[in-house]
């Protein structure tokens, strides 16, 4: 998950997945996925279940008991979803001094690094991210999978401070802006490694104060007509096939089989 890009995060190491019950996401995702869980743990105040893939991982989490300090960072959804995208977990060399340069960039740990998935895990303030709730952490293993991360999608009230948190604290490049009224959206793409966090702004709300919020995930497989075929055998909810924006691909969504997260899967 090597970026091209200059400093200090080199890719999206994983992204957690807030759920009730771990077992039942654990398979509607290996259905999704066509590949099974990649390893299971537990931490403080949850368990946990992680997908590894071509170019990011997923890692399920489902709170229990009193949440511990892993549990507020990499587990957080709002006050009553079943579920939600928790967090976003950016891969560094060396976090320690990752972590130094975002304090001085404005973005300050939440607190020490924290045992995480067998590695170290230095939560940033969310005060400071826009609301997000964001870590660093070495590079996990790599894994052979036929599925990875096109983008992750952040929902955005006011994107010019968005664009101040990912570019100019986090050093992601920004690829592309651009507004279309017939869309009513302002979209932005931030290359992050091997793949791209976009973030999306509804132009009819205008900039509000709200915090950002984690929205949505669109997966990426060589044979979409494949998987999209597999999926519709296997009983998943599916949408018909579409043309899609990037010339050469189509589309398809996931209705109420993604543990209600927005889900997509594009391909050729």
């Amino acid at each position: 998950m090597a970026s091209r890009d200059a400093g200090p995060i080199l890719g999206l190491d994983h992204i957690t997945l807030v759920v009730e019950a771990l077992d039942e996401a654990v398979a509607a995702y290996e259905t999704l996925f066509a590949q099974g869980c990649g390893g299971r743990g537990a931490a403080e105040g949850l368990d946990w279940a992680r997908f590894g893939l071509a170019n990011t991982a997923l890692v399920l989490v489902a709170p229990r008991g009193e949440a511990g300090a892993v549990a507020r960072h990499v587990a957080h959804r709002p006050d009553g979803a079943p579920a939600a995208l928790g967090a976003l977990a950016f891969a560094t060399a060396a976090p320690d001094g990752a972590a130094r340069l975002m304090e001085r960039r404005g973005l300050p740990a939440a607190g020490p690094a924290l045992p995480w998935l067998g590695r170290q895990a230095t939560p940033l303030l969310p005060d400071a991210a826009r609301g997000l709730h964001l870590l660093l952490t070495p590079p996990g293993p790599a894994t052979a999978s036929a599925t990875r991360l096109d983008h992750a999608v952040i929902r955005s009230g006011d994107p010019e401070r968005t664009i101040a948190l990912l570019a100019g604290r986090l050093g992601l490049e920004l690829r592309l802006d651009r507004s279309n009224p017939a869309w009513g959206q302002r979209l932005l793409f931030f290359r992050c490694g091997e793949l791209v966090v976009e973030v999306s702004h509804e132009l009819a709300g205008g900039i509000t104060d709200a915090p950002d919020s984690l929205w949505g995930l669109t997966w990426r497989v060589a044979d979409v007509g494949a998987t999209h075929a597999r999926l519709a055998a296997a009983g998943v909810p599916v949408s018909p096939l579409r043309v899609g924006r990037k010339p050469g691909t189509r589309l398809f969504t996931i209705r109420d089989h993604a543990a209600a997260v927005p889900t997509a899967f594009i391909g050729a």
